[in-house]
């Protein structure tokens, strides 16, 4: 059986399966620059978790409708592992990022879209899916902002960079989860965004992927 446009992700111990039925759809590149930053994706021994938040501007996205897939984009096909790890969609009407996580989401409420115990940064360069279990209806009248936590690395030093620009306010991070408060800069990540191209994808056996190509 030919699973055609399919992605593959490993998360705990799951084939994370999304097949693309007839690639419908569109498609936004937000593309900020050619620069690289390791956060949040870096697996170091002093640091011990993370809360990221990502600021994606309507005007770069210029589409509504339900978002089926969100791929950051890598620099390098460093691989790494984070635990419990959660990713977060969220409308804001900020043009900037401010120091106060709470505040950011501009008096709205987060959707988590996903949710793992053991999340591998895939070991490949280019775009790589957040495998999303939950879509969101994206307005484009909001500025839409990306939220990553972690509580835990593999600790070995891993950087997996991201592709970036450099815009004021688009990023307000913090070395710890649970931080209400974070440090506001200018590093601006580039995204893929599907609206309308498939399922949010679903975690499957690796029996069952086997099952598919008998």
């Amino acid at each position: 059986m030919r699973l055609t446009g399919s992605v593959f992700v490993v998360a705990a111990g799951l084939l994370i399966l999304a097949v693309s039925a007839g690639a419908t759809g569109h498609q936004v590149y937000v593309n900020y620059g050619n620069g690289a930053n390791a956060i949040p994706w870096w697996a170091h021994p002093t640091l011990l978790s993370m809360r990221c938040q990502m600021l994606f501007d309507r005007s770069y996205i210029a589409c509504g409708g339900t978002i089926t897939e969100f791929m950051l984009e890598k620099t390098d096909a460093t691989p790494a592992t984070f635990t419990n790890v959660k990713f977060y969609l969220c409308h804001t009407p900020l043009n900037q990022l401010t120091a106060n996580f709470q505040g950011n989401y501009g008096g709205n409420t987060p959707t988590l879209v996903a949710s793992f115990a053991s999340y591998e940064v895939p070991a490949v360069g280019g775009p790589y899916p957040i495998p999303m279990a939950q879509t969101f209806d994206y307005n484009n009248v909001d500025n839409l902002l990306l939220e990553v936590t972690w509580e835990s690395s593999e600790l070995t030093n891993a950087m997996c960079r991201l592709r970036a620009g450099s815009v004021a306010g688009h990023r307000c991070f913090a070395w710890d989860y649970q931080a209400t408060t974070g440090s506001a800069d200018l590093i601006a990540y580039n995204a893929y965004i599907d609206f309308d191209k498939y399922p949010a994808v679903k975690a499957v056996s690796f029996g069952r992927v086997r099952a598919l190509f008998r």
